[in-house]
């Protein structure tokens, strides 16, 4: 899977030209009976590139019946994953699409759901309430704040064949400038957790010897003339080759000096590379899935009595319409309620 690690920024002045990202829409039908027991309906539909998703989907493992189809839409190939599966009164529904099998579970998007009931003077309520738990991701728009200055900004509005050489080699520096932030970012959040007994000065050794790489040792002036004198269409595959070497360098840089500085041994290297693997994983499943849109709709027993969605759909159910945003930084909730009249055994 393409990563498009500088896509946005360079297609901006016209480095390079960024295929439009896909939008994988995934619908949810959530039925209640009265009794409590709970259906859920799944539906993810899309193009073939959509599917590179790195968040989990329903799966067999995880108890859902699966069914894939693919059908033509004009001259694209539409993908449709469905699952299904059931639950009683007392089961605890999922939080996560994920097998609980899966080393990668807290990685993926969370959403506690439950449903309870409450025996009232009036009637017997039931709640409703998902929250989508939220994803970091006030650090990523630190790094564009830092690189996508005024002087950049303006540079972004010129039609691309405007760009002086030096202009070019500007906005180069500031797109791997983001990068750079973005790696000394994941390798921090990475030692973190590796080596909670990591010294200050090794940190800061490391995290040095990595940016230098960014603002001492790439030849900035090659990489512009170099992506300035190809045709178009093959910018972006030159981009990605010039971005991932600087990528390795870097990490090549950053690891070298947890070893001559912090004395790092292969057990220490393990267990970092694998937490850095597990920061990638959870910026790129945040990246991807703030351009899904989320349809979700929620059918209840009785009268509903309030709910914080966006529409109801006919006397039972209500819809929520969101994208992938909506949970960075915050949780976001979705919560309905419904009245059922008092049964003889309620009283």
């Amino acid at each position: 899977m393409r990563r498009q690690r500088f896509a946005m920024l360079a297609a901006a002045v016209g480095l390079v030209t960024a295929p439009m990202a896909g939008c994988l829409e995934r619908k949810e039908s959530i039925t209640i009976t009265k009794d409590g027991r709970v259906t859920i309906a799944v539906a993810y539909e899309g193009e073939k590139g959509d599917f590179e998703t790195l968040d989990a989907m329903p799966s067999q493992a995880a108890g859902w019946k699966v069914e894939r189809e693919i059908k033509q839409d004009g001259d694209k190939e539409v993908i449709k994953i469905t699952g299904e599966r059931s639950f009683g009164p007392n089961e605890e529904l999922p939080s996560s699409f994920a097998s609980p099998s899966d080393p990668n579970r807290r990685l993926y998007l969370s959403f506690p759901t439950t449903v309870r009931r409450e025996v009232r003077s009036d009637g017997v309520y039931l709640h409703f309430r998902r929250v989508y738990e939220p994803r970091d991701w006030a650090y990523v728009q630190l790094w564009v704040d830092n690189v996508m200055d005024d002087n950049i900004k303006q540079l972004g509005e010129k039609k691309p064949e405007e760009l002086t050489h030096e202009e070019r080699v500007q906005v180069v520096r500031a797109i791997a400038g983001a990068e750079g932030l973005k790696q000394v970012e994941l390798a921090q959040r990475a030692l973190r957790e590796s080596n909670e007994a990591l010294k200050p000065d090794h940190w800061l050794l490391a995290r040095r010897a990595l940016l230098d790489v960014y603002e001492e040792h790439t030849d900035w002036d090659r990489i512009a003339h170099t992506l300035a004198s190809i045709p178009e269409e093959q910018r972006q595959d030159a981009m990605e080759r010039e971005s991932q070497q600087i990528i390795d360098a870097a990490h090549r840089a950053f690891v070298t000096s947890l070893r001559n500085d912090a004395k790092y041994d292969p057990e220490h290297f393990t267990r970092f590379e694998a937490a850095y693997d597990r920061a990638k994983k959870y910026y790129d499943i945040t990246n991807q899935t703030g351009g899904h849109a989320f349809d979700i709709e929620v059918t209840m027993p009785g009268e509903i009595v309030a709910h914080n969605a966006d529409k109801t759909e006919g006397d039972n159910t209500v819809r929520w319409q969101f994208d992938g945003t909506a949970f960075r930084d915050r949780s976001f909730e979705l919560m309905v309620t419904s009245r059922l009249p008092l049964d003889r055994k309620d009283d």
